[in-house]
């Protein structure tokens, strides 16, 4: 019916040895160690999703002629903004600003490493 526990294991198994030396051969290739190699892929991985959620960001702002979250909470109030659906894109870029951060953590996490 299923595979069992034992033939999951040996393709995870698998897989880790694959990969082990696909970093090993394209680490050698670029002149770096494995670490190095995986070290600096991830921050650029983390680095390229910063960026995404910064055009996110700025997309949303832009929808309402908006270049910082203070502008937009002040336009909602005033009623220049509509409250809806003002207030939740304004929920969104938090929740982006709070990923951002996050990320920005996370890197600095991974170069102090």
């Amino acid at each position: 019916m299923g595979e069992s526990i034992e033939d999951s294991a040996a393709v995870v198994r698998r897989f880790v040895m694959v990969g082990t030396e696909t970093i090993e051969r394209l680490s050698k290739k670029y002149s770096m160690s494995p670490d190095e190699f995986i070290k600096l892929g991830s921050t650029l991985a983390m680095r390229e999703k910063k960026r995404k959620l910064q055009i996110e960001r700025l997309e949303i702002l832009s929808r309402y002629e908006s270049e910082t979250v203070e502008r937009l909470q002040e336009k909602i109030s005033e009623g220049k903004a509509p409250e809806h659906p003002a207030w939740e894109d304004l929920i969104e870029i938090k929740n982006i600003e709070a990923e951002i951060r996050e990320i920005e953590s996370d890197i600095r996490t991974l170069q102090a490493a």
